[in-house]
């Protein structure tokens, strides 16, 4: 099994979410992250005082697929993510260990 883990501009989640169920995904979870990268900072003024602002608003999709459908996975998450301009995210892949779905006690892929 694999993790794979995605930070996404939040305009392109609900493209994201409908590629990665009509791809056959049944969950995943989404938080709301902030962050920053290369993209530029932006400046903005409050109260006659300017900064610089370093973070962006972003989301952090996870989700727990089979090893077989991992860079399926990637591929769909890029396709509908896709922006040219930067700061549009980051996709990673890691390996999960073990997994336990709480309610039935159901172990490894039977817990997806």
């Amino acid at each position: 099994m694999k993790l794979v883990t995605a930070i996404l501009r939040p305009h392109r989640v609900d493209d994201v979410r409908a590629a990665l169920t009509t791809f056959g995904v049944q969950g995943m979870t989404l938080s709301q992250v902030t962050g920053f990268g290369l993209e530029l900072w932006r400046t903005q003024a409050y109260r006659g005082n300017v900064f610089h602002d370093e973070s962006v608003s972003n989301v952090r999709l996870e989700l727990i697929v089979p090893d077989v459908d991992a860079p399926d996975v990637v591929n769909v998450i890029r396709r509908a993510a896709a922006s040219a301009s930067s700061g549009a995210g980051k996709i990673w892949v890691l390996p999960v260990e073990g997994l336990v779905r709480i309610r039935t006690g159901e172990r490894g892929m039977d817990a997806l």
